[in-house]
């Protein structure tokens, strides 16, 4: 890799790790992790030799400092959908994302009901079942109509760099909330109670926040995996975005895409604390806010919706 784009990653690494504090783990981090390997070579997920996707992008460490203080089963059943999430993701940058495959996938989620039978079928089959035994079944149509945004996503993405026509910003920025893995995330994270019940919509004034931590690991993701979306090309990321749009070079891309990060943070930061101010409000509202920040930081610092091979973010 060039030097100067070595020290671009670099800067924006550190420039990320220093607005995404790193709380302590789930006490419960190990065991869950242990048992998601193990859950995913039970279904078929992973193969009995390591070095498949669930080996290589370690999925429930995010959710282990995402979900650091809620119930052992909110945190097992999230970290099995990570583990679940990362083998999909691995299977579309080998394949290409098929709309009636994800559709398939998705009619899991709606009904119960689906016509494919491989690994992904059957384990998401489980966690629907684990989903609804631990009082969720309220929030399987929403995690369905997430999961269907996320897949035609993937495969817009994918039409994008099969024409090699990077979209209008606006449009890849609509487009990138909903590649990555927060809108899922932040509705499984109400299985914690503290969140409230799981049924109904977000509280007032959440999706804003939940759309902002999506451009924040978005971001942060397409920086920090833009050496390996080169390499591959089956990745399209900002940068080439911004260039586009602007006539930006690659390392003006970087500054820019840096000061997109650094103010959608501020302001994300700010949300979370005019929500908490205002009179009146819930205790679990606070904790929905909240939750959006701790997803952002959390998957800021663990690339695991892609499978990218990304520079280590440092622990301090």
């Amino acid at each position: 890799m060039p030097r100067d784009l070595d020290r671009l990653i670099a800067d924006t690494v550190a420039h990320v790790a220093s607005r995404c504090p790193r709380p302590a783990p789930h006490p419960a981090a190990d065991a869950v992790a242990m048992e998601a390997r193990t859950w995913a070579r039970r279904t078929g997920l992973s193969a009995a030799a390591e070095g498949g996707a669930v080996d290589r992008t370690h999925p429930v460490a995010p959710v282990a400092e995402a979900m650091h203080d809620a119930p052992v089963g909110a945190l097992r059943i999230t970290g099995l959908f990570a583990t679940w999430l990362a083998v999909l993701e691995d299977r579309g940058e080998a394949v290409g994302w098929d709309p009636a495959y994800a559709a398939s996938l998705v009619g899991i989620l709606r009904d119960g009901h689906s016509t494919g039978a491989d690994a992904l079928h059957f384990a998401l089959t489980d966690l629907r079942e684990r989903i609804t035994a631990a009082g969720g079944a309220a929030l399987l149509p929403d995690l369905a109509d997430a999961l269907a945004r996320h897949a035609a996503a993937a495969h817009r993405e994918q039409d994008w760099l099969a024409a090699e026509a990077p979209p209008a910003l606006p449009e890849f920025l609509d487009n990138r909330v909903d590649r990555t893995g927060v809108p899922l995330f932040t509705l499984l994270h109400r299985l914690d109670p503290a969140l409230g019940a799981p049924g109904g919509p977000p509280a007032e004034g959440v999706p804003p926040l939940t759309e902002l931590a999506g451009l924040l690991v978005g971001v942060a993701e397409d920086l920090t995996g833009y050496p390996r979306a080169m390499q591959t090309g089956t990745r399209l990321t900002l940068v080439p975005v911004l260039m586009r749009e602007y006539g930006h070079s690659v390392p003006t891309a970087f500054q820019s895409a840096t000061v997109l990060y650094g103010a959608w943070r501020t302001q994300l930061d700010h949300g979370v604390r005019a929500l908490r101010s205002l009179p009146g409000v819930s205790a679990a509202t606070v904790r929905q806010a909240q939750s959006t920040e701790l997803w952002a930081a959390a998957l800021n610092r663990h690339d695991i919706t892609r499978g990218f091979a990304v520079h280590p973010l440092p622990v301090g």
